[in-house]
């Protein structure tokens, strides 16, 4: 058999493939093209280098580029070629400078590290993906709350530790999951990721060869990777040694796998059978079972929401083992872990929509289910009104099953009750519900959140 792919691992997780265009080893070979361009355009720039030197620079990077993207057995070839020097900025600068001049070679990588590359590029990556994260939690949330002014009065069960607790509406359980998904959306991190240190942070070779053109060239720089605006804005300091911010990244990632996780896991207890409050539009068949539908968006999301928090711990440690200008290990560690979480949280959002969108409510189920938790369901009622004219006793007498609570509950007050009839009907008894729905819908579709400063790609020759 012709081998003709490159080796990936989809097929162990179906649903990874969604978000494993924004993460994959193309993706990273294109973000490092434009990290090394974008340094030696910043040269021309600042005038470091001549035009000639610029354009042979650039086009040989494109064209090493292309190669790679366009040859499997290459890019493996680079794969291989990482591991010597423990990453695969060094094998991509040799392959484009196997296609430049004198001049061009001098002027490609000049005053910069392997990591400066590489943390550039693997923040340009989690920029664009915060970017399409930011933008689908707002979609997300908008359905969400579409779906929760629908069913503002369809009453249901409150659950709690999986046992019926109290009436609600499902109104207010999907303006529940309208408010994590904003705050998730609201708490999106700036991604400044711009990495220029040199060797050991000091910028020390930059200074040496640029001199007085140094904040020309840094500037032009954080121009080209983020965009005019980075022009307005001082510029920052490395952050090489400062892995806090990839935890931040990693913490918002996951943070789109959990909050899917969690709906998921709702929509998964309301889509059995025996339940049958929900439905979903996206299922799956079984291979053996004909008269199964499976919810399989769902049990994707709960999947993934197993998977993050084994990677979290993975940043939270590298980040925790950081040490001196470049740590032995503890920065190699991050990139496995931060491009799986970016791939989650991307895949993770695209099931979330897709499921929220197909998402069919039965309140002729939920008001069945509500009925057969009934009248135990008003226990903290009886409690609340008549707690000091009724025994527990005689409270457990009224709530038991098959019975009838109004005449029990007549009996053990031993004098009539104006509307006793309706002390035992589930609208009667959902609180502020509907308020608290209103003010969480408010809320979602007040002002604008702060921007996160996902600034777009801005590539300037």
């Amino acid at each position: 058999m012709t081998d003709t792919v490159a080796h990936t691992r989809l097929l162990f997780a179906p649903g990874d493939l969604r978000g494993a265009e924004a993460i994959d080893d193309v993706a990273l070979v294109s973000a490092l093209g434009d990290v090394e361009s974008a340094w030696i355009n910043a040269q021309a720039h600042a005038g470091l280098i001549s035009s000639d030197a610029r354009a042979e620079a650039v086009a040989g990077i494109e064209a090493t580029t292309r190669s790679l993207l366009s040859d499997s057995a290459e890019l493996e070839m680079l794969a291989a070629g990482a591991e010597s020097g423990g990453n695969p900025v060094i094998p991509f600068l040799k392959a484009v400078r196997s296609r430049l001049g004198p001049d061009a070679s001098r002027a490609l990588h000049k005053g910069l590290t392997s990591q400066d590359v590489m943390d550039s590029a693997l923040g340009l990556l989690m920029a664009r993906v915060a970017r399409q994260t930011h933008a689908r939690l707002d979609v997300i949330a908008d359905v969400l709350v579409g779906l929760s002014e629908d069913h503002a009065s369809t009453v249901c069960l409150a659950r709690t530790l999986t046992q019926p607790a109290l009436p609600t509406t499902f109104g207010l359980k999907i303006a529940s999951w309208a408010a994590e998904v904003h705050e998730v959306q609201s708490l999106t991190p700036r991604i400044d990721y711009v990495q220029v240190g040199g060797a050991a942070g000091t910028r020390a070779a930059i200074r040496e060869f640029a001199g007085t053109q140094t904040e020309a060239l840094l500037r032009e720089f954080h121009v080209q990777l983020r965009g005019p605006d980075a022009a307005l804005t001082s510029i920052p300091a490395p952050w090489h040694t400062d892995r806090v911010r990839v935890l931040n990244w990693a913490s918002h990632l996951t943070q789109c796998v959990t909050v899917g996780a969690s709906i998921a896991r709702d929509v998964l207890i309301g889509t059995r059978p025996e339940v049958g409050e929900l439905s979903l539009a996206a299922t799956g068949e079984s291979s053996a079972m004909p008269q199964k539908v499976n919810p399989t968006s769902a049990v994707l999301l709960h999947r993934n929401g197993m998977r993050a928090p084994g990677l979290m711990a993975t940043l939270t440690s590298t980040a925790a083992e950081a040490i001196e200008e470049r740590s032995d290990g503890a920065w190699h560690a991050e990139w496995p872990a931060l491009s799986e979480l970016m791939g989650l949280a991307v895949s993770s959002l695209i099931m979330l929509q897709t499921m929220v969108e197909g998402l069919s409510v039965k309140p002729d189920a939920m008001r069945k289910n509500v009925d057969a938790a009934s009248p135990g369901i008003y226990a903290e009622r009886l409690n609340i009104a008549f707690g000091d004219r009724l025994t527990k006793t005689q409270v457990q007498d009224i709530i038991a099953p098959g019975g009838d609570p109004v005449a029990a509950l007549k009996a053990a007050l031993g004098q009539a009750e104006d509307d006793l009839e309706s002390f035992f009907t589930p609208e009667n008894y959902l609180g502020d519900a509907e308020d608290i729905r209103q003010t969480i819908i408010a809320t979602i579709n007040g002002p604008e959140p702060v921007s996160p400063g996902l600034l777009p790609f801005a590539s300037r020759k």
